[in-house]
């Protein structure tokens, strides 16, 4: 979890914010912006199928992973290992996600570039 989380922060183009929790700060991860139109990809990527990728898939990574990092921070500050080590995989399934994802639109460009 803590190198996920380092891995996380250190990608500041993904850190939308930070929140005090506690003692220690917890970032808040956002969907990043796509770098060209959702209609950029035609033909190769209907719009409709950027639209449900980016607007729902990914965001869904992006807010299951703060809801895990916020339920992480509290079972963190109550010492409640058991539950800290139960939230381990969600963090790591939804930050791959969000990582793997704002890495993907990266990579892609219109069919005429």
């Amino acid at each position: 979890v803590i190198m996920l989380r380092q891995s996380l922060r250190s990608a500041s183009a993904l850190r939308s914010a930070a929140k005090t929790h506690g003692a220690r700060a917890m970032s808040t991860y956002a969907l990043p912006s796509l770098p060209y139109d959702l209609g950029a990809l035609e033909p190769v990527v209907n719009t409709e199928i950027m639209t449900l990728h980016h607007g729902k898939h990914h965001a869904t990574y992006v807010a299951n992973l703060n809801a895990a990092l916020e339920k992480y921070a509290d079972a963190e500050a109550k010492k409640d290992v058991a539950a800290m080590i139960a939230l381990q995989g969600a963090i790591k399934f939804n930050g791959g996600g969000h990582v793997n994802h704002s890495i993907f639109w990266t990579n892609l460009c219109a069919p005429k570039d």
